[in-house]
This record gives C-alpha cells, structure tokens and sequence, in this order.
C-alpha cells in the first residue's frame, strides 16, 4: 500500500496537486469536522467521511494507491490517510484539524471503554 510519504520531489507536487480539491471537500465537511473535533476516534472518522463524501474519499484514495479499492481494503487505506495526516502538525493545521486523540489503530481509550464493560 502506498502512501502519502511515499512520494517525493515532482511527484510529490502532483500527487498534491491532485489531492487538495477533494482534501478540501472533505476538510470542510461540517459533520466531518464535527467528528474530527469531538476527537472521536479515526475509524468513526472515516466512517463520517464514507458516509458524507464517497467520491472525494474514492479520488483521494485511488490517487495515492491506484490499487483497486474493494471492501477489505477501503477502511484501512481511509485510515491509514488519516493517521499520517493527522501524525503531521503542519498538515494537519494547514486543513484546520485539531489534534485527535485516537491511535493509529483507530481507537480511542481503554477496551472496556469502547465497549461499555467494566474495568478492574
């Protein structure tokens, strides 16, 4: 799987010439931005992002990977752009994200926590 640190020099620059037009729809998604905000955590992210904006989601994942998408893959590339995006303060103030507390698995919190059991 490709990423978005993959790319360097000119192809770098195209690769994000392409990416900000449906960056742009997405980062300003105002349920996206709600989601991003609240602090939930990146697989509910992209959840909301699948949900508000399939096609920009579709583009920016077809164009940092052009392998196909199919319903194992979807979730985990969506993922993994948002944790790199979001492991990266300039990038991520540049689209107006505050910092989100999930981890790169896409969790947030205890175990328990997520799903409502008790902790010792």
């Amino acid at each position: 799987m490709k990423r978005l640190s993959d790319y360097k020099g000119e192809e770098a620059i195209d690769l994000w010439a392409d990416l900000l037009d449906p960056l742009s729809e997405i980062c300003t998604n105002k349920e996206i931005k709600k989601a991003v905000e609240s602090g939930e955590s990146r697989i509910s992210v992209a959840r909301t992002v699948l949900q508000e904006c399939r096609s920009e989601a579709v583009r920016l994942l077809e164009r940092i990977d052009p392998e196909p998408l199919n319903g194992l893959n979807i979730i985990t590339r969506l993922v993994g752009v948002l944790s790199e995006i979001g492991q990266n303060e300039d990038v991520r103030s540049f689209f107006g994200y505050a910092s989100q507390t999930g981890t790169d698995d896409g969790f947030s919190g205890s175990v328990m926590g997520n799903i409502g059991g008790k902790e010792n």
